[in-house]
């Protein structure tokens, strides 16, 4: 059990008030007059008012004391986290040499009359290049061997009458259409500018052919979605233009060419439209149109003046953009100016317990912006040591760069961030396609009570499977996490690998409720990077860690249910609606299982619980039949059906694919 809080007195202002009044019949017979108006009686209530106060200020002892000792052990308060959100700039024309977007440019949302502009800031700076083809093939998925692969001469993708076929002549859900570039296009937006012979691809649905764009990304991701904005072109069908934005890229070699890849696949067909011919270009145009940059919900501030040393150990000094957001050791830092002398660059750390005299060190209160130098302490011996080194009286104390901001309020919508605090050339608008996420206020205290006991037990290093979560739920980005034993993945050896710590990282996601498109719960490789950079810091040597996606599986319910009769139409509707909102809610990863915290890591499905699940939707009656089927959304391959209990791998976590609860 936790030790209660003591409350040092409970009393309150009445209870102070009844029991004073409750006195004077003992200490003073004749005052007989009790009324509020009576002149003793406004006494009793001001000293009463007085104690009352006394009281609560008591009262915080205990959560000094908890305060305290918190501080003791190490713990301090988190500062507020910033929201991330990519960003799209957007050339006004594409361009003939490359367009450069500098590194902490500004953008904002639109300031109201009610609400102030929430500043973003690139955390990176990005160049739009020139796309260069190096060159561009056709692969029929039905033929193997050397003849799988055609080559298109690239003089005939700029020459009218020179028909390229995007697929095979007898087009088959695999076929595809690739194109290699000379240079990186990762997170570019481009524009394929197609001249097409007209409904040459015949067959198909031209608002939504069977097909997907793809970019190789190397590693265990290999090919990754693009994000069409739109498609002119009606799968091939007419001319026009098609917008893609492309995730990160990696350099690869296909057909002894080493390039950067981009592809068009052809996939298995929603209903039965499907091309029955290969679409036909006769010419073919690509061009930049703009990038996609990280940026997160931050004001950058550089060289800042704090003062001037005093030449005195301990000497505090504030910044006044608090609080801070998380510094980059490499360019923010405190610079101490001598007169006459070149600037010093001196250290953040954590706490002086192991800094030297001649150290310049200082450590540096996120939340308060407070920058404190190493105080000098009287030892046992009576001699006075310092930690860390003292600046000379007048030196300039003058900080690099830091920004500020960060808290709930920078988690905008998609489309808010709109506005450019500085122009840029060729640059003629900036939008967020995505919603900010990751934005956290500072932590409170009662925050830091509940986290103090796992802080005690990690101390900041991944030891058990429990340290590994726990350190990974702390890098922005990532929603849940489990660590896994590797010799329990299917195909592994029976003999555990000494020292290897396997970990499944689930990534956060703008909208998590509903239907979750499979590509946004991709784990991208800026997000794997991060979290192994933050662990490979904390872990033990002699481990090995590889972070990966769990193994998601997409989950189909077809169910039967019987209605009240005489249910109007619209009831009918409604009560069919609620019953596949409540499937989708409870299948999945972050808001789904019997608690709403999302899907446990390796807990099965059983039907049993989705009759019951069903049962409880306000107008069912009762369920009459219920399938359960599986399906991998990236192989194309036929769904399959479960019963009566679907068991999941230990990094397994059930996803919503297509629900649907019809009538009896």
């Amino acid at each position: 059990m936790p030790l209660p809080t003591p409350q040092l007195d409970d009393r309150r202002f009445q209870d102070i008030v009844d029991q004073a009044k409750s006195l004077i019949p003992q200490y003073c017979p004749e005052w007989t007059d009790h009324n509020v108006s009576d002149p003793g009686v406004a006494l009793i209530e001001l000293f009463a008012w007085m104690t009352d106060m006394l009281l609560y200020r008591v009262n915080q002892v205990p959560d000094k004391m908890y305060t305290t000792f918190l501080e003791l052990i190490g713990v301090r308060l988190d500062p507020p986290r910033a929201a991330r959100a990519p960003v799209t700039f957007y050339l006004s024309a594409a361009q003939s040499a490359d367009v450069v977007i500098p590194e902490d440019t500004e953008i904002a949302t639109i300031r109201t009359e009610t609400s102030p502009a929430i500043v973003f800031s690139t955390e990176r700076s990005a160049t739009i290049r020139r796309p260069q083809l190096a060159g561009a093939f056709t692969r029929d998925i039905e033929r193997r061997g050397e003849g799988e692969w055609e080559e298109h001469d690239l003089s005939q993708i700029d020459m009218p009458g020179r028909g390229i076929p995007v697929f095979s002549s007898h087009p088959e859900p695999g076929d595809a259409f690739y194109l290699a570039f000379q240079g990186d296009m990762s997170q570019h937006v481009l524009a394929l500018i197609v001249d097409c012979q007209n409904a040459h691809g015949v067959g198909v649905d031209p608002t939504r052919p069977p097909m997907v764009w793809e970019v190789w990304q190397g590693g265990g991701d290999r090919w990754a979605k693009c994000d069409v904005e739109s498609d002119g072109t009606g799968g091939f069908n007419w001319s026009g233009e098609t917008v893609l934005h492309l995730p990160t890229m990696a350099q690869v070699t296909f057909r002894d060419l080493e390039a950067y890849w981009l592809r068009c696949r052809m996939i298995e067909p929603v209903g039965k439209e499907t091309y029955e011919e290969s679409p036909v270009i006769d010419r073919l145009q690509i061009e930049s149109r703009g990038i996609t940059i990280a940026a997160r919900h931050a004001v950058t501030v550089v060289n800042e003046t704090l003062g001037r040393s005093d030449g005195t150990p301990g000497q505090s000094l504030r910044l006044l953009g608090a609080p801070l957001l998380a510094r980059d050791p490499a360019r923010d830092h405190l610079m101490v100016i001598h007169p006459g002398a070149e600037s010093e660059l001196w250290k953040e750390v954590a706490d002086f317990g192991e800094s030297e005299p001649d150290d310049k060190h200082y450590v540096l209160d996120a939340t308060t912006g407070t920058i404190t130098l190493g105080p000098a302490l009287l030892q046992p011996d009576g001699s006075v040591y310092r930690f860390g080194a003292v600046p000379a009286k007048n030196a300039v104390l003058r900080f690099s760069r830091y920004q500020r901001g960060g808290g709930v309020v920078g988690n905008v919508p998609k489309g808010m961030i709109s506005v450019m605090k500085s122009s840029i050339p060729y640059i003629a608008r900036v939008i967020n396609r995505e919603s900010a996420i990751g934005g956290r206020d500072a932590q409170s205290i009662e925050d830091a009570k509940v986290r103090a006991p796992q802080t005690l037990r990690t101390r900041t290093r991944a030891v058990t499977a429990d340290d590994f979560e726990v350190l990974a739920r702390q890098v922005t980005g990532v929603e849940r996490a489990r660590c896994v034993a590797p010799w329990a993945q299917p195909g592994a050896p029976d003999a555990p690998t000494p020292g290897h710590v396997l970990l499944a990282v689930l990534p956060q996601v703008d909208d998590p409720t509903g239907y979750i498109a499979p590509e946004r719960l991709t784990l991208s490789a800026d997000l794997k990077r991060s979290v192994e950079s933050y662990l490979n810091e904390r872990r033990l040597l002699g481990t090995s860690l590889e972070v990966v996606s769990p193994k998601l599986i997409w989950v189909s319910i077809n169910a039967r249910v019987r209605l009240p009769e005489h249910s109007t139409s619209a009831t009918q509707i409604e009560t069919r609606r609620r019953a596949e909102a409540t499937l989708y809610r409870y299948l999945n990863p972050y808001s789904g299982g019997p608690d709403g915290t999302g899907w446990a890591f390796g807990r099965d499905l059983h039907v049993s619980e989705l009759y019951a699940l069903l049962q409880r939707v306000p107008g069912i009656e009762f369920v009459d039949d219920l399938h359960i089927s599986v399906r991998d959304p990236g192989s194309g391959s036929t769904p399959r059906d479960v019963s009566p209990r679907l068991v999941l791998p230990p990094e397994g976590l059930v996803c919503s694919d297509a629900h649907r609860v019809n009538r009896d």
